[in-house]
């Protein structure tokens, strides 16, 4: 074998490798922002439940300050329990939409094999797995071609645009089948 056959099997060897990493550490980032948006809705969550928690213990203060009858009392009461009552089913709602299973990189992730919702995302994926083989015959074209001795320039190439077009259609799915849900 000769440096450029060598050269030609690498190269068909590790684009797509270089692709499934490329994949793996976007469905990383993905959890990672997901997670870190789950974390800021949560802190939200209860600081605005602590606000209002405040501002009810406040109100029932300055209530009882006032002049008023048993009945006026039992009113302002049941407002502000219903407002603490309201302040903890927010912090629990937060709770538990922080204890929900976390996301976890998978072979159904990385290769779209799960259900999807939508029509365009069922759509593109199937251009995603068009060109993931569209990849595995160009692979196969260029290992062919290295062991003839025929020039591979074209082949890698038509190689490294299906790896970048297989990954530009598995994100444009996902950010099609996800648009509807948050």
């Amino acid at each position: 074998m000769s440096a450029q056959d060598v050269v030609a099997v690498a190269v068909a060897v590790l684009v797509p490798v270089v692709t499934a990493v490329a994949g793996v550490v976007s469905l990383l980032v993905q959890d990672w922002r997901v997670r870190r948006s789950r974390e800021g809705r949560r802190r939200l969550a209860f600081e605005d439940a602590t606000r209002q928690v405040t501002f009810a213990a406040e109100w029932w203060k300055a209530r009882q300050l006032l002049p008023a009858t048993p009945e006026t009392l039992q009113d302002t009461a049941a407002v502000a329990q219903s407002w603490l009552d309201e302040a903890s089913a927010r912090v629990t709602a937060a709770g538990r939409a922080c204890s929900d299973e976390e996301p976890h990189v998978s072979a159904s992730r990385l290769l779209l094999l799960y259900r999807m919702r939508h029509r365009s995302a069922k759509a593109i994926r199937i251009g995603f797995y068009a060109s993931m083989g569209v990849m595995g015959i160009v692979a196969t074209g260029v290992l062919g071609d290295a062991q003839d001795g025929n020039p591979i320039v074209w082949d890698v190439l038509y190689l490294i645009l299906a790896g970048v077009l297989a990954l530009l259609l598995r994100f444009w799915a996902v950010s099609a089948d996800s648009a509807g849900r948050h």
